[in-house]
């Protein structure tokens, strides 16, 4: 059952339905962010850091308006840097992807940031690798610069296992475009691979970090979805 669980989730049609249906709050978050950096370019030179890029297709609409005149992308995934590729072919702002973890790019900067966006991200990493990301994403900005983060979240005193099981009752009750394998498939998943941390552990880890004026924003109805915003 473990490989045919880890096979359907490896199918992308799974990501592709739930984006497609706004899930997990890409439109809303990648809205949010074009409406962020809207006139923040005019001073020439903004540099956009996407650490979890996957294929860019909602961050191409954000570089169309053309506020970020350099924008780097990293990922793991080679075929998704594949698609972001294609997704970017016609941006305005400059344009470097790099297949590597968020950590290596973060160390190897050789030119400070103005903008390091951490989408559906830190929920991959234990509380020790969160505030490791905290700390160099901190060195890694420009004064004045600004991290944000949009991620699956639970809510302040929340348990991780209170959040999964109320978010496993939203897929099962209303997310009628998955087929009863592919909820399953997709509870697994985020029960196997996350680290759901508590909206007030991950400002904390930020605060410890250097940052400040923490801005929180729920993305969705049911509050399953946040987006944090820290200045440097």
């Amino acid at each position: 059952m473990e490989e045919t669980v880890s096979t359907a989730f490896g199918r992308r049609e799974v990501f592709t339905k739930l984006r497609a249906h706004d899930r997990m709050c890409h439109g809303t978050a990648y809205a949010w962010l074009e409406g962020f950096l809207a006139g923040r370019g005019q001073s020439g030179g903004l540099r956009l850091l996407d650490l979890g890029c996957n294929d860019a297709r909602h961050m191409a609409r954000v570089l169309s308006a053309g506020d970020v005149a350099a924008y780097t992308g990293a990922d793991t995934d080679t075929e998704c840097l594949a698609g972001a590729r294609k997704n970017l072919v016609d941006s305005p702002a400059a344009v470097n992807l790099v297949a590597a973890d968020g950590r290596e790019v973060l160390g190897g900067l050789r030119e400070a940031v103005d903008v390091i966006w951490m989408g559906l991200l830190l929920h991959h990493f234990p509380q020790g690798e969160k505030a490791r990301l905290f700390a160099m994403a901190k060195k890694a900005l420009r004064p004045g610069g600004v991290l944000l983060t949009h991620d699956p979240m639970p809510d302040v005193g929340e348990s991780a296992e209170a959040y999964l099981e109320r978010y496993n009752r939203e897929i099962e009750t209303h997310w009628a475009e998955l087929a009863p394998e592919e909820r399953r498939v997709l509870i697994d998943h985020f029960r196997r691979h996350g680290r759901h941390d508590p909206i007030d552990v991950v400002e904390r880890l930020a605060r410890e970090a250097g940052f400040s004026q923490v801005v929180r924003k729920r993305l969705d109805p049911a509050g399953f979805y946040v987006l944090l915003r820290f200045a440097a």
